[in-house]
């Protein structure tokens, strides 16, 4: 993004050049605002995907003390019940904060 936001800088700079025909100063330089309308526009939608991604995250991990417990209270008494646990699972999933659930079966044995 920086690297964008520098572009449109450098066109801003370009424009306001003593170079640059007076008639094509006005069209880019409102074309550089929406240009930089557009890049805020998209910072906020990333900054808020990030945001939902990580409050899922935590709402997900707030239940992991629960299941710990659930499950050692399950291990000491030596019963065979079944456990849900919700685990952070394959590939990207730190990234997109998505989670499995599966059931942890104590075997006798």
């Amino acid at each position: 993004m920086n690297e964008l936001s520098d572009l449109i800088d450098r066109v801003e700079e370009l424009a306001s050049a003593s170079s640059t025909p007076a008639e094509n100063r006005s069209q880019i330089s409102r074309q550089v605002a929406t240009l930089r309308a557009t890049l805020n526009s998209t910072k906020i939608r990333q900054s808020s995907s990030s945001l939902d991604m990580l409050e899922k995250r935590l709402d997900k991990a707030k239940t992991l003390p629960r299941q710990a417990v659930d499950l050692r209270k399950s291990h000491e008494s030596g019963t065979a019940g079944t456990v849900q646990v919700d685990a952070i699972t394959g590939p990207g999933a730190r990234e997109t904060g998505q989670t499995s659930s599966f059931y942890l079966q104590r075997q006798k044995g």
